[in-house]
């Protein structure tokens, strides 16, 4: 056995998930942690070893546990929804193991979580359909239906705003390490800080209507077994605004494979949406100023990474810099076709 295998033989022994069948398979589409599908005697399980550096992050561990507490929230009830979350092993969802490391004579904590194993895929355009937005459509609307707020979870809210993101200092320091890639991003420029000023004004509006949800409902983070729908990967999950979360998951769920807003998608998830939310009488001209928001916070983690700013075992930060962008661009682009399929 190798060392993973053993130690995955270890944790599943220490946690009693069974006896190991085989080697642990790696599956891949996480860009942060790594997972594994696991067998043993007594079933099949998906087991996420979290990122090391990550949970060395301030409100790291708070998150974590805070972001499995509402996947399991959501889960249960008569309003459940199809929340895939963390099992529960010995009374806590964030489990560990300690391991020896070869450097050091102190051990080293490997923080883990597991889940049913669901033989299921994510779908991607031009596989979405209609039935497929109506589903997703109706779920979040029962999840923002729900109205859960921070208080009842006793999860801090989102605060109202944040400091302009540093874009200067970033492109001082790439052209300081001589990095191939800075030309392109000093293009980016003039536009990063258009969108960052528009999103950080709009905040203060925007986070006065406040509940919790999944906050990364893109296809990546939803399987689909025989038409039914899997929500995974809640890390994200925390306060937001409602109405921002529907223009965010509109612009995943409803765009054909050129990046165009495709109608038919938009009306079925929006038909179903509003079985649960009332959207008369919404100010959208704050909620698509802030709608870049996450993505612009998504595109900065990935420029520290390319800068070296931020550590992690992927190291593709300026390639996905460049992916995000053009989700960027996408997005004001379809600011108008949205407005107006809202606004009816």
């Amino acid at each position: 056995m190798n060392a993973l295998s053993i130690m995955m033989a270890d944790f599943c022994e220490k946690y009693a998930l069974g006896e190991i069948q085989g080697e642990p398979r790696a599956v891949k589409g996480g860009l942060l942690h790594q997972m594994y599908h696991v067998a043993t005697d007594q079933g099949d399980y998906a087991v996420k070893l979290l990122n090391p550096d990550i949970m060395k992050r301030p409100q790291a561990m708070e998150n974590m546990i805070d972001s499995e507490r509402i996947a399991q929230r959501l889960a249960q009830g008569p309003e459940a929804v199809p929340a895939v979350a963390a099992l529960q092993q010995k009374d806590r969802q964030l489990l560990f193991m300690d391991m020896a490391c070869s450097s050091s004579p102190d051990s080293v904590r490997q923080y883990i979580f597991v889940y049913p194993w669901i033989e299921a895929h994510s779908l991607f355009p031009p596989e979405i359909g209609v039935s497929h937005c109506a589903k997703i459509g109706y779920i979040l609307g029962q999840i923002h239906g729900m109205k859960l707020s921070p208080e009842k979870m006793g999860i801090k809210p989102e605060e109202p705003g944040r400091s302009l993101y540093d874009w200067q200092g970033y492109l001082a320091l790439a052209k300081k390490q001589g990095v191939p890639w800075v030309s392109d991003y000093e293009t980016m420029l003039t536009d990063l800080t258009r969108w960052d000023k528009a999103a950080t004004e709009a905040m203060e509006s925007v986070s006065s209507c406040q509940v919790i949800s999944h906050r990364d409902l893109d296809p990546k983070n939803v399987l689909w077994q025989n038409g039914q729908p899997y929500l995974i990967d809640w890390e994200a999950a925390g306060a937001v605004n409602p109405y921002q979360e529907l223009l965010e998951v509109l612009n995943y769920w409803c765009n054909d494979e050129s990046g165009r807003l495709n109608h038919a998608l938009c009306r079925a998830l929006l038909d179903e949406y509003t079985q649960s939310m009332d959207l008369w009488g919404v100010d959208w001209a704050p909620v698509f100023a802030v709608g870049c928001d996450n993505m612009l916070g998504w595109f900065e983690y990935t420029l520290k990474k390319a800068l070296g700013i931020e550590r992690d075992e992927d190291a593709q930060g300026a390639c996905q810099m460049k992916g995000t962008w053009q989700e960027l661009l996408r997005y004001e682009a379809q600011i108008g076709n949205l407005r107006e399929i809202l606004e009816k």
